[in-house]
Parts: structure tokens; C-alpha cells; sequence
């Protein structure tokens, strides 16, 4: 049997309930504890996972996703960034190329786009933004990635698509990368991996037991090789729930509770969703747990990491974890 590759592992930082010096000091501490990626997400609301699904969180403070990305930029100089996944509703995909194409050349060539459908309707509602049918919402999904990935292979463009049109739109100056990464966001098998299959180079899973993330991977290589493509051109990532690494498994449950509780989760809710991450314990039960999704060929990893931030568990991803990951 060949061995598994080396995974890459990145974190999702929340941007919600934090200061921006706590972020721009996550953004550093990433960077310092050597994972490859970071990565903001494209909320206007505070959110949280709860057991039965994600949830808003309430009312509380939260920073643009886009903004913390350029602050990152000017802080790191190795780590890749990205959103993890811009909105296609309320980002206008000519103007999001624009936005990516900056950040590539204020971070040297480290940017990544991604582009998912949407599913947070009480956000919708709060921006203004119609809250269509889910394949509606996955219509102006294909329709921003379509416009962005031609924009990003030089353009110009012009479409006069139902949900996004554009006019002879350039990106000039073109992004510092030969080829600017295009991930997108979801789990669909019947529209969304098709979109996967067509325009990006890199597909982020919505988390996913090993198993299922196996299954639908042939699925997105059958997609591939119908829209032409060789499959292995899309490299396959997952997003994950936040970590908490302890030598005491009981310790790790208690202090991520707490952070979840902050972030709006009861008690209860906290601990039945701790209870069920995969990521939470002893170094050898999280590397295990990571190592299951590189055994069936997922090559990044990015878990959530909300504040406050947990230094001892950056320390341990960064430090035996990652190194056993890169062998």
C-alpha cells in the first residue's frame, strides 16, 4: 500500500467576540507554530455550532473577514490565507477577483478565493440580501464562480447571468500568482460538486465522518473527468470543529466548553457538542483522528479556532502533530 501524503493543517479564526490586536496576534501565532494556512470567515453575524446544526449566536461584536485577511497580510510572511468561504450573494464576484488580486499582491503571493453558496438566512435578512430556494442560491453560486474563474485566467469577461453580470470586466493587474487558487465551499453531490469539478482548484468539504469524505471524493472525480479535467487537479480539503489538545482528555472537554460557551452554546450544548469532536483531547487521539482524513487522500485540514485562543493546542498542531503529518 503507498503511504498517505502529507497533509497540510490550517485554522479558521472566528472573528466574532475578539479584539483586533487578539487577531492580529492569532494571525502571528499561526504563523510562529508553523501550519500552512489561515484563514477568516465571511460572517456579518456572530454564529455558533450547536448540536442540532449552526445557529446564530446573538447579538455581539464581529470584524469583516476581508479586513482581517489584509490585516494578516501585513503581519505574516509564509502562511497562505483565504475566507473560508466568501458569500456568493452579497460579494459581487468582479469586485471579490478585485479584492482577492490586492491581498495576493499585499501578501506576496499567499491568497486563495473561496466562494460558497450561502446558508445563513438571518444574515441574508440583516444585509438586505434575497434569501432564494437552495438551488437558486447554487445557480448564483455557479454563476460567481464561472464569472471569477475566467476573470482570474485573464478575462475580459462579459455575462449576463440571472443573478451576476459583468461587461467586459479585467482584472488588471492580474494577481502575482501564475494561477490564484479558486476553492469552493459544500458538499452537494447532485450541483455542488459539479461546480467543484468545473471551475476550482481546491474543494472545501463541510465537514464529514472519513468515510463519507471518501465516497463523495469519487463522486467529484466522476464530475471531473466529465467537465475534462483531470481529477487530481482539485486538490481536496476539509473545514473541522474546533480543536482542544490536553495530555488530560478531561481537561480538553472542560476548557473548550467554555470557549464554546462564550460564544453563545448553554452548558448542555456545549458539552454534547465537545462530546462529538473528533479533535479534542490527547495529542495521540487528535493525530489520530487528523491522520483518518489523510488515509483517504484529504490533503488540508482546517479547523475552527475561536477566542479565546488556545495556545497550548496551536502549540501541539504546529509542533509533533504537524511534523508527523509532513513525513
Amino acid at each position: 500500500m503507498m503511504p498517505a501524503p502529507p497533509l497540510r493543517l490550517g485554522v479558521q479564526v472566528w472573528g466574532q467576540h475578539v479584539s483586533w490586536p487578539e487577531l492580529m496576534a492569532a494571525g502571528r501565532a499561526v504563523e510562529a507554530a508553523g501550519l500552512d494556512s489561515l484563514w477568516s470567515n465571511d460572517h456579518f453575524l456572530p454564529l455558533v455550532g450547536a448540536p442540532d446544526g449552526p445557529r446564530a449566536a446573538g447579538p455581539g461584536p464581529i470584524f469583516d473577514g476581508w479586513s482581517i485577511l489584509f490585516g494578516w497580510a501585513a503581519v505574516t510572511d509564509r502562511v497562505r490565507l483565504g475566507c473560508l468561504v466568501s458569500g456568493a450573494a452579497y460579494r459581487n464576484p468582479v469586485v471579490l477577483v478585485k479584492q482577492v488580486t490586492a491581498l495576493d499582491h499585499a501578501s506576496h503571493g499567499r491568497a486563495t478565493l473561496g466562494l460558497g453558496a450561502g446558508w445563513f438566512e438571518a444574515e441574508h435578512r440583516a444585509l438586505g440580501v434575497p434569501f432564494p430556494s437552495v438551488g437558486e442560491r447554487l445557480d448564483r453560486l455557479a454563476e460567481a464562480a464561472a464569472i471569477c474563474r475566467a476573470l482570474l485566467d485573464g478575462g475580459p469577461v462579459t455575462v449576463e447571468g440571472r443573478w451576476w453580470s459583468a461587461a467586459g470586466a479585467v482584472n488588471d493587474p492580474p494577481p502575482l500568482q501564475a494561477r490564484l487558487p479558486l476553492l469552493v465551499g459544500g458538499s452537494g453531490e447532485r450541483r455542488t460538486l459539479p461546480i467543484v469539478a468545473r471551475y476550482a482548484d481546491a474543494w472545501s468539504a463541510d465537514g464529514g465522518e472519513p468515510a463519507e469524505i471518501e465516497r463523495k471524493q469519487a463522486i467529484l472525480d466522476a464530475r471531473a473527468r466529465e467537465a475534462g479535467r483531470d481529477p487530481a487537479a482539485i486538490r481536496r480539503t476539509v473545514g473541522g470543529p474546533p480543536p482542544l489538545i490536553r495530555d488530560d482528555p478531561a481537561e480538553a472537554r472542560m476548557v473548550l466548553a467554555a470557549i464554546l460557551e462564550r460564544h453563545g452554546l448553554t452548558a448542555d450544548e456545549a458539552a454534547r457538542v465537545v462530546a462529538e469532536d473528533p479533535f479534542v483531547g490527547s495529542p495521540d487521539a487528535v493525530l489520530a483522528a487528523v491522520e483518518a482524513y489523510r488515509a483517504v487522500g484529504v490533503e488540508e485540514l482546517m479547523l475552527d479556532w475561536p477566542a479565546p485562543f488556545d495556545d497550548e493546542t496551536l502549540e501541539r498542531l504546529g509542533g509533533p502533530i504537524r511534523e508527523r503529518l509532513a513525513t
